[in-house]
């Protein structure tokens, strides 16, 4: 199976370790991700003022860009996946066709076929499927307890995104269980871990933060997994503030998913990037042997 992909312009930077496991995995487990030529930046944050059309420009080009490469894009990225998503549903949406006519005239770019855009939890849940996923599975995560966190990009606006129960969702659990660890249900996997704030208000992401973690914490979690990479920062990095403010907090490691998938089959721990990660997991990860 060949899908073109999106990967977006954090999976090159800051969160390089969430792309690079993702396209190895995709390997072992039997689809390749075609990365699409001529990207750009979807705009990070989905634009719901209708009347400033530039804001739309971004996500509609690289939609267009898509259909003329096949049906379906797949992104990794929460936040590109949500703005993706929002913006291909806003254009097909009847009583939007004024503006996206004029969207489309604007980026001069055709849309040659309908596409779906579609995350990478959803091509291992509806086409790959659990079970050839536990088939793959060279290093079982037994005995390590995981929280999935979701946030909100993933899941919000239900109506829109479908990805999954909005209050509930289990892609990730499921995920989890089937590469052997053992899900943990906290309260918090689709609490707000602060977002954008952390460049704005700095402490109120902190504190948004902190209720994830100690929440993780009370269910007994080693580590929490997640696939947004503003989350995967703030949950990371900023417990270190929370350490300064409270020397009995006790850090808990955050990863991207894919470094667990790749984890259990078989990459090694120069292909995971665990150096990328503020909070070693390493120590954690010893439960399923050396990484080695």
């Amino acid at each position: 199976m060949r899908y073109t992909y999106y990967p977006g312009c954090t999976l090159y930077t800051t969160a390089r370790s969430l792309n690079d496991c993702a396209l190895k995995v995709a390997e072992r487990i039997g689809f390749e991700l075609a990365e699409m030529p001529a990207w750009t930046c979807c705009g990070a944050i989905y634009n719901t003022n209708s009347d400033d059309l530039a804001a739309s420009v971004g996500p509609v080009r690289n939609l267009a860009r898509a259909s003329q490469l096949g049906d379906k894009l797949v992104t990794l990225c929460a936040a590109c996946y949500n703005v993706l998503k929002r913006t291909n549903t806003a254009l097909n949406d009847p009583e939007k066709q004024d503006v996206a006519k004029r969207l489309l005239d604007y980026v001069e770019e055709p849309f040659e076929r309908p596409i779906e855009v579609i995350h990478y939890l959803e091509v291992l849940r509806d086409d790959i499927g659990w079970d050839q996923i536990r088939g793959k599975v060279t290093r079982p995560l037994s005995g390590l307890k995981v929280a999935s966190y979701y946030g909100c990009l993933m899941v919000r606006p239900p109506k829109v995104l479908q990805f999954d129960d909005p209050t509930n969702p289990m892609c990730l659990d499921d995920l989890m269980a089937a590469i052997g660890a053992e899900p943990v249900q906290f309260d918090f996997k689709t609490k707000c871990c602060g977002g954008y704030l952390v460049v704005s208000q700095h402490d109120v992401a902190v504190k948004c933060s902190r209720r994830i973690i100690d929440n993780a914490a009370d269910y007994n979690a080693d580590v929490l997994v997640t696939t947004c990479p503003l989350c995967h920062y703030n949950l990371d990095a900023l417990q270190r503030d929370m350490k300064a403010e409270d020397p009995d907090f006790q850090p808990i490691p955050v990863l991207y998913f894919t470094q667990l998938l790749g984890l259990a089959t078989g990459l090694r721990k120069r292909e995971l990037a665990l150096d990328y990660n503020k909070i070693d997991p390493r120590p954690v990860l010893k439960k399923v042997g050396n990484v080695s």
